[in-house]
């Protein structure tokens, strides 16, 4: 983002910034950042369930593609 802005680029519209799992304070930075994320919740649900079993695990976690205005 600082090359954009000493570049005059506009996030947004001149270029676009994607980035990989969210966090609360992307939302705020610039006019929020886009994401594509995945669901921590279940994430560490099957992280517990590994650990606490004995048994191999192999899953799919869907993600999600949160629009903000950096793209």
């Amino acid at each position: 983002m600082d090359q954009c802005s000493k570049a005059k680029f506009e996030i947004g519209s001149d270029v676009g910034i994607l980035f990989y799992n969210d966090k609360p304070l992307k939302r705020f930075t610039y006019k929020g950042i886009s994401v594509v994320s995945a669901g921590f919740k279940k994430f560490g649900s099957k992280v517990a369930e590994f650990v606490t079993s004995d048994k191999l695990l192999q899953t799919y976690l869907s993600t999600k593609l949160i629009l903000r205005d950096s793209l």
